[in-house]
């Protein structure tokens, strides 16, 4: 049996078939054996016999059905041509039936009815291919016999059923074509839907699997490295006895933990960044916010970021910027450094060796603007020709094969597409299976100052030849800083962060506790956690503000929280705060944040 492309024969169709088959079926040996009697008593035995042979034919047809019907599906080829044998069986049946009751006017002339009613019957019982052989070939049969002189021997219908019932036969045929056509398309549509549904149904079932892993082994690595630093922090004495040389051993050992410590926290915050980035973007409550930013910051953070990554893994990182790019442009500086992350990140967790590379150029348009073209190279495993085209789908990873001890969310290309096309820009991919790959990213921006960025790549190569471990960014021993956080493990962290900066900190444990050590003690900035027990931080940083003759009445009050959810920032700026970090904090946001609110006159600035 043929079905038009995109319509498969699946279980449910089959049932439908097999019933009604079954149904005209037995409604057709009544109607054989009716013209069977009909007949008989008009002493017609040739027609009576041929009525008797088409309803032992049409009893023969239903056990190919049954056979069918039970067989497994797909078909196999055998039964396919039985079920085409089937329904040329039932067309002769019909034809032939309906041929005498049409040349007889059996059942007093109510035959022109029955024909009618053949063309629905026989586009609903047979699929298209068959439905239209079936009904064309009785249009063709009551054409041949009202418009020959075969009607003159035959029933003697009106003169006007002669002339135009063929015509109107025809455009039923026509018209019951159309509403099968359009029955079939429908179910092909639900069934696509279905399987799309079912397909992404799998993919998240996957993701959440995948989940799973991405997020326990980071946890694992973390807890086992602590586990390690612990053993070697809790035997001090038995250390210094070993000698200075064991200690430098332990210190190195412990020193390897904890950048482990640092590796495994940043790949559990990027998942939980994913998907924070993915709840926003299907929430439809992502914005792109355009504001005049210096590209030559964004490609010196990004820059500084990979270069340690590709490092680690023993990876060249090269960097091209054309030098005549407007340093100074309008756009949204968060979302393009987030995009050149994620595809760099991607050039170097899936390249094994070789190199990763960042090329930066314009495209110049009219009116002071540019389109800021951003290529990423790498010398990776590549990609299948027949994966491109999934690569931006949502929880799904492609060449699980090989990319199985690779982490990632399957949310990262998705995300970054959808963040390009927020900024009415666009991304397109060409690679070599084995070779690498090449993401190609093209988004417009303005300028408004034409003083292009210079020679980026000889400043960064310099950067990185001066760059050590770690040197605080400023020094502000006559400042005094409140953090506030019901979590004693946060204010060690936060203390322990701004140690070098000799800056002067206090921390409280409460709401209420900070309450009180605000009334007296002047600070030059409050970190307050907002979700606190009993008084979130709110409440008491109102407290403190409107503290009558309060010595902190206008001191900046940042908001320090793990919410990160979209909306959050807006919402703690409009109940006072001056700005918002997140948890966990990064040391280099913490410090710019510190010297953005520190009085100047306080803070000496290092770098």
């Amino acid at each position: 049996m043929k079905f038009q492309k995109g319509f498969k024969f699946n279980q449910k169709f089959f049932e439908i078939y097999y019933t009604r088959s079954l149904i005209i079926d037995l409604l057709m040996v009544i109607y054989s054996v009716v013209l069977c009697i009909d007949c008989l008593q008009k002493g017609d035995p040739a027609t009576s016999h041929l009525a008797i042979f088409c309803a032992i034919a049409t009893l023969f047809t239903m056990p190919i059905q049954v056979v069918c019907q039970r067989s497994a599906k797909p078909l196999k080829k055998s039964l396919m041509c039985l079920l085409n044998f089937n329904c040329i069986l039932q067309c002769m049946i019909y034809w032939s039936i309906f041929g005498v009751f049409l040349y007889k006017g059996s059942m007093g002339g109510t035959s022109i009815f029955l024909i009618f009613l053949s063309a629905p019957v026989g586009f609903y019982f047979f699929n298209m291919f068959w439905g239209l052989i079936f009904g064309l070939g009785m249009c063709v049969g009551m054409a041949i016999y009202m418009w020959t002189p075969l009607h003159l021997s035959g029933y003697a219908f009106p003169e006007i059923y002669n002339i135009r019932l063929p015509y109107m036969y025809f455009v039923e045929v026509i018209v019951c074509a159309l509403a099968q056509y359009e029955i079939i398309k429908a179910q092909t549509k639900l069934q696509q839907a279905a399987l799309e549904a079912e397909s992404a149904n799998r993919a998240k079932s996957d993701f959440l699997s995948n989940m799973s892993h991405e997020i326990r082994t980071p946890i694992n690595a973390v807890l086992g490295m602590n586990e390690m630093i612990m053993r070697e922090s809790c035997q001090p004495d038995t250390t210094i006895m070993q000698g200075e040389e064991r200690v430098k051993e332990v210190f190195k050992e412990v020193s390897k933990y904890s950048r482990d410590i640092e590796s495994a926290g940043n790949s559990l915050l990027s998942i939980v960044n994913d998907i924070l980035d993915f709840s926003k973007i299907e929430a439809g409550r992502l914005e792109i916010v355009n504001n005049d930013y210096k590209l030559s910051s964004v490609l010196n953070d990004v820059s500084n970021m990979i270069y340690f990554k590709a490092k680690a893994k023993n990876l060249g990182f090269f960097i091209e910027v054309d030098e005549n790019i407007p340093d100074t442009l309008c756009g949204d500086e968060l979302r393009i450094r987030q995009v050149m992350l994620n595809l760099l990140g991607n050039a170097v967790k899936y390249t094994r060796e070789g190199s990763a590379r960042l090329i930066v150029k314009q495209e110049r348009l009219k009116d002071n603007r540019i389109n800021l073209v951003i290529s990423v190279r790498d010398t990776g495993i590549g990609i299948k020709e027949n994966d491109i085209p999934k690569l931006f789908n949502k929880f799904q990873r492609v060449d699980l094969e090989k990319n199985s001890t690779v982490e990632g969310t399957g949310l990262g290309l998705a995300i970054t597409k959808n963040l390009v096309d927020m900024m009415g820009g666009n991304i397109s991919v060409e690679s070599v299976y084995g070779l690498g790959s090449n993401f190609t990213v093209k988004i417009p921006q303005t300028y408004t100052y034409a003083e292009s960025i210079g020679d980026f790549r000889a400043k960064f190569e310099k950067n990185m030849e001066k760059r050590s471990s770690y040197r605080e960014s400023f020094k502000a021993p006559d400042a005094r800083i409140l953090v506030v956080d019901d979590t004693q493990v946060n204010l060690v962290v936060v203390s322990g962060l701004l140690k070098n900066t000799e800056i002067k900190i206090d921390t409280a444990l409460s709401g209420p506790d900070a309450i009180e050590k605000a009334i007296d003690e002047k600070y030059d900035v409050i970190l307050m956690d907002q979700r606190m027990p009993g008084m979130d931080g709110t409440e008491a940083m109102n407290r403190i503000k409107n503290e009558q003759g309060g010595v902190n009445s206008k001191t900046p009050f940042i908001c320090l929280t793990a919410d990160a959810i979209s909306g959050a920032r807006e919402r703690y700026l409009s109940e006072g705060f001056v700005d918002y970090l997140t948890k966990p904090m990064d040391y280099r946001v913490l410090e710019a944040m510190l010297i953005r609110y520190l009085p100047e006159t306080k803070v000496k600035k290092l770098r």
